[in-house]
């Protein structure tokens, strides 16, 4: 009997130690984020390292996802992401569920390439730019741009379109122009500064009551060092 006894007040013990290494474990799970993955740039790694600090002392783990980027945008808009890394300013105009987090990430420049030197813009019958980066729309209709856009996966690509004749000019990402593209563009092309940007990080709808905790922990990596230190090791 007094066996019996022990034994039931053992698989309480035990039951009691399961429930509550569970409950333990539960309270230490973690949410995950998730984005779309950009391009391999040095921005981008910057701001991956940057994001996944700020939303660690969130609580939450951010996950990257390859995903086709020209539906990066509409896929985040619709809530298969949980926002986006980072973008330009004013993409909530044209994507309504997006929520940009008022903090500049980091700075880049839109200019363009041409084979002439003096020539402008609206005088040119053709550009070249990239899929799925709203800033060169927005750039475009914003100078009334009336020539032919052609919309190219990649930068080499873009380049080779301008080499051959078959584009008057082509309109560029400073970051996306990888240091071994860049080697001899100056002898090749003619440069024109275009405009300044600023781009910053988006969060779906869903997640409008993170804002205030994302943009101050971004501001305390900030006024820790850290910022500035990311930028340094990324080269920005």
């Amino acid at each position: 009997m007094q066996q019996s006894v022990s034994r039931v007040v053992l698989c309480f013990i035990a039951f009691i130690l399961m429930l509550t290494s569970s409950t333990q474990a539960q309270g230490h799970e973690r949410t995950t984020v998730s984005f779309n993955k950009p391009m391999d740039t040095a921005q981008a790694r910057y701001v991956i390292e940057l994001m996944s600090r700020v939303y660690d002392q969130l609580g939450y783990t951010l996950d990257i996802v390859d995903y086709s980027h020209p539906q990066a945008l509409a896929a985040a808009d619709q809530g298969v992401f949980d926002g986006q890394l980072a973008r330009i300013a004013n993409i909530e105009s044209q994507y309504e569920n997006l929520l940009r987090v008022n903090y500049p990430l980091f700075n880049f420049e839109l200019f363009m390439l041409t084979r002439c030197q003096d020539c402008e813009l609206n005088a040119l019958s053709s550009i070249a730019m990239r899929n799925g980066y709203p800033v060169t729309e927005q750039y475009l209709d914003e100078h009334n741009y009336q020539g032919q856009r052609i919309k190219i996966e990649n930068v080499s690509a873009q380049l080779n379109l301008l080499a051959q004749q078959q584009v008057d000019g082509v309109v560029l990402l400073d970051f996306h122009l990888q240091s071994e593209m860049n080697a001899g563009i100056d002898e090749r092309f003619q440069r024109h500064h275009l405009a300044n940007y600023h781009s910053y990080h988006y969060v779906h709808k869903r997640h409008q009551q993170r804002i205030p905790k994302i943009l101050a922990a971004l501001k305390e990596l900030e006024e820790q060092g850290v910022v500035s230190e990311l930028k340094e090791k990324y080269g920005l």
